[in-house]
């Protein structure tokens, strides 16, 4: 069944079992779209917020509404005879997280049970300024469930909405005041590469210690604060021809006494580690060539937010600095060093270049590797 805009249809055409699925797929090119469906009583208001369901709370308190969300898919599994007596409507939204609804590709609404299908298309065609939509309801009417396509713009974000329906955002409690901070002094124990093509090299004729290898960044935090998946990893080449990738994805974490002697200790999903994301060269000397990257596993490439730095450090050695400055908020991946070996030492040159991908990096420094696709 193909449904416009405006139309409302009784559930019990779809289902029998007052079972159905919600599947809301969104293409916003330069946003992350959040959708979420909101609980609300006979008086249009969220009088629990338990029934807001949206990404940081996936379920409701009996499981009567369920969420699960997969790249720009999202789908909410709907049991009707579990809902709470109070409920009267399900208020399904979608909002941009940056930009506006004019940019929407292309949207895609199904509802399904056991009897039948019924989709509905949408675009931001006659959409200006709104940052938000509401997309559909289900709703209870003289005890019949039915649904109503609305497509209805509207002019807030996501907090907005929250407000809009009588719920109120949870907003972390400012930080405390630092103190003021003594009277700057140079630091001589840290080197910052501050531009494309900086280097530095580390005399290895004197000093084969280790070296390691910090990522980090900063997170959102708040009600509506969304993990970004950054992951470090590297494209390395050894003097004896041997290469490969150490990275999370494919559980390719290298290992620490056996070639290529580099290793990654562990994925941090959400920047929540105050460590970050750690990888060791334990034989510095035996490196040809190697680049340092990071990528966006999951979210919208948003380099600004993330304050992302590497620093490099070894023991009896001053620590090196690359910090991402100038991001490229269109590619998910970002070479921020290369190093070389040349000369008894390993000079690390500053790169600051992003890709779209693995193979676009390997093309861009000619490593040749074969690609296939991996996950975590």
């Amino acid at each position: 069944m193909e449904l416009q805009k405006g139309q409302k249809c009784k559930l019990a055409d779809l289902t029998g079992s007052g079972q159905l699925r919600i599947s809301v797929t969104v293409s916003l090119p330069g946003s992350e779209a959040d959708v979420t469906c909101f609980g609300v009583d006979g008086a249009g208001k969220l009088s629990d917020d338990r029934y807001f369901i949206f990404y940081n709370q996936t379920s409701s308190p009996e499981g009567a509404v369920s969420m699960h969300q997969s790249g720009e898919s999202t789908v909410f599994s709907v049991d009707l005879n579990r809902l709470p007596g109070f409920l009267q409507r399900l208020v399904v939204t979608v909002a941009a997280e940056s930009g506006t609804m004019q940019a929407l590709a292309r949207g895609l609404l199904t509802l399904e049970g056991e009897l039948d299908r019924a989709a509905y298309v949408f675009t931001g065609a006659g959409y200006q300024q709104e940052k938000a939509l509401i997309l559909c309801e289900v709703y209870r009417k003289d005890g019949i469930w039915r649904f109503s396509v609305v497509d209805s713009g509207f002019n807030g974000g996501l907090s907005a909405l929250l407000a809009h329906f009588g719920g109120e955002e949870v907003k972390p409690d400012p930080p405390t005041p630092a103190p003021a901070p003594p009277e700057p002094k140079v630091n001589l124990s840290k080197i910052s590469l501050k531009k494309s093509g900086e280097s530095h090299k580390i005399d290895l004729t004197k000093n084969r210690r280790r070296i390691h290898v910090n990522l980090n960044w900063d997170q959102r935090r708040g009600l509506f604060s969304r993990g970004i998946d950054l992951d470090l990893a590297c494209m390395y080449r050894l003097k004896d021809g041997r290469q490969g990738v150490i990275q999370a994805l494919g559980n390719s974490f290298g290992a620490a006494d056996q070639p290529p002697y580099i290793k990654l200790d562990k994925d941090d999903r959400s920047g929540a580690s105050a460590n970050g994301e750690n990888m060791d060269f334990f034989r510095p000397e035996l490196i040809d060539f190697a680049v340092v990257f990071a990528f966006i596993y999951e979210g919208v490439p948003n380099w600004r937010s993330t304050n992302a730095r590497v620093v490099l450090s070894q023991q009896g050695a001053p620590d090196i600095e690359v910090q991402i400055d100038n991001p490229n908020s269109n590619e998910r991946f970002c070479v921020l060093a290369s190093l070389t070996g040349r000369d008894g030492g390993l000079e690390v040159r500053r790169e600051d270049l992003f890709f779209n991908s693995h193979r676009a990096v390997d093309a861009h420094y000619h490593f040749g590797f074969r690609w296939v696709a991996g996950h975590k």
